[in-house]
């Protein structure tokens, strides 16, 4: 790869890094979570960027976007790792044939069911054993976040593989992709 290659692709890592990371600020608080347009970011730095690049940028604009706010600073950590695994399965599933717009969906699926496990196994962790709760408790607020979670996930995986569709031709046609 030479010089050129190299400082457009760092580019193009940093503008995903800086989109998944704006993102997070438009939500809608819903109870004990929030709907987001990130994850849909996520999944896209994964389809765009393939799966290692596309987890550094997803985890990453993730966790800068958790440093931010005073009450997720302590888990930017874990928010880097979930939603990197997010990105990473997404990319490493829709690389094996990108023309396949049915690919481009299993792998937004499988990439969102990925994040889902994770971050519901996180907030059950935290629950129990970080910030013990009363265990009668735990069921009622991780079904909460799993149906908050559920409107992300549709979200994303309704748009991910369309902005993809719409942005992909332009960015192969310009020598960005």
């Amino acid at each position: 790869m030479n010089r050129r290659n190299s400082a457009l692709s760092l580019a193009v890592l940093g503008l995903m890094t800086a989109m998944v990371f704006v993102s997070n600020y438009l939500s809608i608080p819903v109870a004990s979570s929030r709907i987001h347009l990130a994850n849909a970011l996520c999944l896209l730095s994964g389809l765009l960027l393939g799966g290692w690049k596309g987890a550094v940028a997803a985890g990453l604009g993730s966790a800068l976007f958790d440093i931010t706010i005073p009450a997720y600073v302590s888990e930017a950590w874990i928010t880097f790792i979930n939603k990197g695994a997010m990105a990473l399965v997404c990319g490493l599933v829709a690389n094996k044939n990108r023309s396949s717009k049915s690919r481009l969906y299993i792998a937004s699926i499988l990439g969102q069911a990925t994040y889902l496990v994770l971050y519901l196994f996180k907030n059950y962790v935290f629950m129990r054993y970080v910030t013990p709760v009363p265990v009668d408790t735990i069921f009622p607020v991780l079904l909460e976040k799993f149906v908050a979670s559920l409107f992300n996930a549709s979200f994303a995986v309704l748009t991910a593989p369309m902005l993809y569709l719409a942005i992909a031709p332009a960015l192969e046609k310009s020598g960005l992709k």
